[in-house]
């Protein structure tokens, strides 16, 4: 069991203050500050004790860039939870989840300032990426509770499919501009077993260098929908953050949108129609201009 957070002395936390007086206003905000972001830090564990343990890399204050770390189910809980009335997410009907929004326990977290992405990988090795501009407009939030009971009890006990450990979603009826965000579902992973706090321009560095560092308009167009749909399953250009559920090689995908761009096209919107054990999902959602952007990606079309 989790150890209960120690109280804070006032008597302590003013003696600890008293150095900073020199620094006048600015610096005894910053002491302050500094109590309150450490009372809100959520515990992390340096081994896993169970499956439900949340594994956490990344850039992260006092830890090794890419040291694992594990957040507890029940630690988790212990953060600020909502519960909302979802339809059909997970079983049908009407369902009660208990959820902790990404921005929550992102300021749970020991993440410096220059991080600006969240990137959650699942067990099937699918992933998505949460910006944070997009977690700030769209509030995704992990889910913890799917009519009161937790991942342990998910499995063979309502939905059809067990999400769990941990599923990442968002609400369309909390959030009514998500509904307008192409590929919204890329932004619900099921099965999330990690989260890396990073820094886009790092992990995207290479869909932005060399042959892709001068693209088009239509090309930077088709990047944007490349990080925020493909990526979810294909690799991309380089070492480009993705997930790798396709197994197929970014120059399989150059080699097929370069000398086929109308059988690219179909595949992406009707997998079996090309091959009848495709495992993709049909993204019919896609216009004609927005399929050709992604060509126009894939391709690295210059300006």
């Amino acid at each position: 069991m989790p150890s209960a957070p120690k109280l804070l002395d006032p008597t302590a936390i003013m003696r600890s203050l008293r150095p900073w007086h020199r620094l006048g206003r600015l610096g005894l905000a910053l002491a302050l500050c500094a109590f309150a972001h450490a009372r809100a830090m959520l515990p992390l564990q340096t081994e896993r004790t169970s499956r439900f343990d949340l594994e956490v890399t990344g850039t992260l204050v006092g830890a090794p860039d890419g040291a694992r770390r594990y957040v507890r189910y029940a630690d988790l809980c212990a953060l600020p939870t909502t519960k909302l009335l979802l339809s059909d997410e997970f079983i049908q009907g009407r369902q009660e989840v208990t959820v902790v929004f990404l921005s929550d326990f992102w300021k749970a977290m020991p993440v410096p300032p220059d991080a600006d992405c969240l990137l959650a990988t699942c067990q099937d090795e699918y992933a998505s990426v949460f910006r944070r501009e997009f977690i700030a407009a769209y509030r995704p939030f992990f889910v913890l509770k799917i009519n009161g009971a937790g991942p342990d009890q998910w499995s063979g006990h309502g939905p059809a499919s067990d999400p769990g450990p941990y599923a990442i979603t968002v609400s369309t009826p909390l959030v009514p501009a998500a509904g307008g965000f192409l590929s919204l579902e890329h932004k619900k992973p099921w099965g999330v077993v990690t989260v890396e706090f990073a820094r886009y321009a790092e992990k995207f560095h290479d869909a932005y260098a060399g042959r892709w560092a001068s693209l088009s308009t239509r090309a930077a167009a088709g990047r944007e929908l490349w990080v925020n749909a493909c990526a979810s399953c294909h690799p991309g250009p380089g070492r480009t953050f993705s997930g790798t559920k396709s197994h197929q090689a970014f120059a399989i995908l150059t080699a097929i949108a370069r000398g086929d761009p109308a059988l690219f096209r179909r595949y992406v919107r009707q997998p079996t129609s090309v091959s009848a054990d495709a495992k993709m999902e049909e993204h019919g959602y896609f216009t004609d201009d927005q399929l050709q952007a992604i060509i126009a990606f894939i391709t690295a079309e210059q300006r």
